[in-house]
């Protein structure tokens, strides 16, 4: 009987609830960061929490009681007291089975943070004046009064204690200052949102001067947030179609692509070089209209060619119209070039910089083995001497002539004549090759740092904006490989940059 007595016991006991423990307190809303500071949004992590109602667990920060929000057998959403004094300090959960051991945190004055929409990482939570929340598919504009929501602000004028805030006004201790895109916003007003617990908002107004998806930054007390997105109207960039660079310049006659929103809903691929409206949507350099190829609304995306009516040095304005109306002007540095490379994508490793190169006189492609298989292009072109107009991939050779499709190699005339007169915007090069529109200035091309002589740098016949340099492979000093860098400028220009796949044979 006394040993059934205890082992009873022994099995009573082991039924009783554990004591909590902590391993981590984070900030709610970015959970990779442990800054805390008073008022904070706080998430603890352990176990033996249970999971019944707030109420069935205690967190205290120091001497000082936290408000529990939410209780789960492994976390308690909790905002931290605002009489938290900054430094070193404890946080202990008492629950069923005890009380925790203390865990070490450091309270800061402010911990700025900016939520970010449910369903996307980057928009921040921006409510407009109608109370609904600018999104992808509901701008804003410029000069909009718009909400922002944030956390982690610290002390309130007056002081009050955790919990849900008055329906009075709590403001910040400090102002918080906003940047918009750069530019500072004019800031009306932060506080606590009435009714809420631990959220504050800060009220402002958007810039004139900025368009597009923008980066916001809030700070305050002398440490800044993370960055969230706004999406406003407008244009958020334009860059180089081929490499996708944005270099803040564009030369004319060069094929960009316009990050854009507010193009709607509808994708449109032009024909020839005339187009300049798609579903509502056009693009003018300094009042002259661009010729658009491709309205792709899914990327918020426009690729057109830069007016060859424009200057090679200043600032041009960039408008673009939409079915909703004009929009604000982008400034655009100009430039006498801007090369990139146009690029293949491979699909078993997107992020490869592999040049769009052809073999000469040929439509073989210059790649690595390993992208021709994820293609599933024939192989070993030149050994199984394939014919020269079928699809084609495998890496070049010392010595091997080539021709590279680029973009943004400035003035082009025929025969490369330096009097002689480029062509106008829209206007493609004779497809038959009858003049040749060959650039002014001679590329430098390097291969593995080697230096290519340029053979013909051009305006591919048949289009307009689309350049090729011909050029020789490197007979020695190319160190081979699947990436072998290959660069092209133009005297003062910036440099285009994609790899080679070089192999001997």
């Amino acid at each position: 009987m006394k040993k059934l007595f205890l082992l009873i016991c022994a099995g009573a006991g082991s039924l009783l609830a554990q004591a909590p423990t902590v391993t981590a307190v984070v900030n709610s809303e970015l959970p990779t960061s442990s800054v805390l500071c008073p008022g904070l949004l706080a998430s603890v992590y352990g176990t033996g929490f249970g999971s019944g109602a707030p109420s069935s667990v205690t967190v205290n920060v120091g001497s000082n009681a936290a408000y529990v929000i939410v209780v789960t057998a492994n976390q308690i959403n909790v905002q931290l007291p605002f009489n938290s004094p900054t430094g070193a300090t404890t946080v202990t959960v008492t629950a069923s089975g005890g009380t925790s051991v203390p865990f070490d945190i450091t309270i800061a004055a402010v911990a700025p943070t900016l939520p970010a929409l449910p369903g996307s990482p980057t928009l921040g939570i921006f409510a407009t004046l109608k109370g609904t929340y600018v999104s992808n598919s509901n701008l804003a504009n410029a000069g909009e009064v718009l909400t922002l929501y944030a956390v982690g602000l610290g002390p309130t004028n007056p002081v009050i204690a955790a919990g849900p805030t008055p329906n009075s006004q709590v403001n910040t201790a400090t102002l918080p200052t906003l940047t918009v895109g750069g530019v500072a916003a004019v800031v009306s007003f932060a506080g606590l949102s009435p009714s809420l617990v631990g959220l504050y908002q800060i009220n402002f107004t958007v810039p004139t001067t900025v368009q597009g998806s923008v980066p916001v930054v809030l700070s305050i007390a002398g440490q800044s947030s993370n960055t969230v997105t706004l999406t406003l109207t407008g244009i958020s960039a334009l860059v180089n179609a081929a490499s996708f660079l944005d270099t803040g310049t564009a030369t004319p006659g060069e094929i960009v692509t316009i990050y854009a929103n507010g193009l709607g809903s509808k994708d449109e691929i032009t024909t020839g070089y005339q187009t300049t409206t798609a579903q509502g949507v056009s693009v003018t350099f300094n009042g002259t209209a661009a010729p658009l190829f491709a309205l792709v609304t899914e990327q918020s995306q426009i690729n057109l060619i830069v007016p060859s009516e424009l200057p090679t040095t200043g600032t041009v304005q960039v408008q673009l119209t939409t079915p909703s109306g004009a929009g604000l002007n982008f400034p655009l540095l100009m430039a006498a070039a801007v090369p990139g490379i146009f690029l293949i994508t491979d699909p078993a490793n997107p992020t490869a910089d592999i040049a769009l190169a052809q073999f000469a006189n040929t439509i073989w492609l210059v790649m690595p083995t390993s992208a021709a298989t994820a293609l599933q292009l024939a192989q070993n072109c030149t050994v199984s001497k394939a014919n020269p107009l079928s699809s084609c991939g495998q890496p070049a050779a010392p010595g091997d002539y080539l021709v590279l499709y680029t973009t943004g190699l400035g003035e082009a005339t025929p025969n490369g004549d330096p009097n002689g007169a480029p062509l106008a915007t829209g206007v493609p090069a004779p497809a038959d090759g009858s003049v040749l529109y060959e650039t002014v200035a001679t590329p430098t091309i390097k291969v593995g740092g080697v230096a290519a002589a340029s053979l013909f740098s051009g305006v591919v016949p048949g289009f307009a904006g689309l350049y090729q340099i011909d050029f020789q492979v490197p007979t020695t000093g190319v160190t081979e490989g699947d990436s072998v860098p290959i660069t092209v400028s133009m005297p003062g220009s910036t440099t285009g940059t994609a790899t080679l796949a070089i192999h001997s044979r």
